[in-house]
């Protein structure tokens, strides 16, 4: 867990591909939030849905949070609160499923549907056109083997694709118990028809 003096880093969302994490140091630490003092002079929005980034046990970890106050400066202060489960940031810890060709969806705010390319009880990724900030939520439909289940998801990742088009990764709040329950049923049915298909091509 965070303490004093620990060192954290703020990732805040920005329209180009590029990620920048800024380095602060922990002032005050309690279970829902943090204050922090950083290093450059960074002025995030008050309510901007933001990514912290913490080193424990000699492991990389991340966790939404949303800015509540700031105060300027040279080593600017900000004040953060959770907002969301710590997860790894080095890499993924569950198994992940390739839906490429199937019937599962993501319909992002007023956007129009999204094919999802692969999917983990924790979330999915999805090919998105348009842009999209990283470490932003998104207010998204999701429709899997006749299942729709509304959820928010934090825009954990992105990657462009050689043909232009971008495919972002998703993560899906652990205390939304319907949309977990889907993606985890959509991967575990994925995972049994990739199975069968290899069995019949062993056959």
């Amino acid at each position: 867990m965070q303490s004093i003096g620990d060192a954290v880093h703020l990732l805040i969302p920005s329209p180009s591909k590029r990620r920048t994490l800024y380095r602060g140091e922990i002032t005050q630490c309690t279970p829902t939030g943090i204050v922090a003092r950083f290093e450059d002079a960074i002025a995030p929005a008050v309510n901007l849905d933001v990514n912290i980034y913490f080193e424990d046990g000699g492991k990389f970890f991340q966790q939404g949070a949303v800015v509540t106050e700031i105060q300027a400066g040279a080593q600017p202060v900000i004040t953060l609160r959770r907002a969301g489960p710590v997860v790894s940031a080095e890499s993924r810890q569950t198994y992940r499923v390739c839906v490429i060709g199937s019937e599962f969806m993501a319909k992002l705010d007023k956007g129009g549907p999204c094919p999802v390319v692969d999917i983990s009880p924790e979330g999915f990724a999805a090919i998105v056109p348009g842009s999209l900030e990283v470490g932003s939520v998104a207010k998204i439909i999701l429709t899997a083997d006749g299942r729709t289940v509304e959820t928010v998801a934090r825009i954990q990742s992105v990657k462009e694709l050689p043909d232009k088009r971008r495919r972002y990764g998703f993560l899906v709040p652990e205390t939304d118990t319907a949309a977990r329950k889907a993606i985890a049923q959509t991967s575990l049915e994925a995972q049994r028809r990739q199975l069968k298909r290899v069995r019949r091509g062993a056959a």
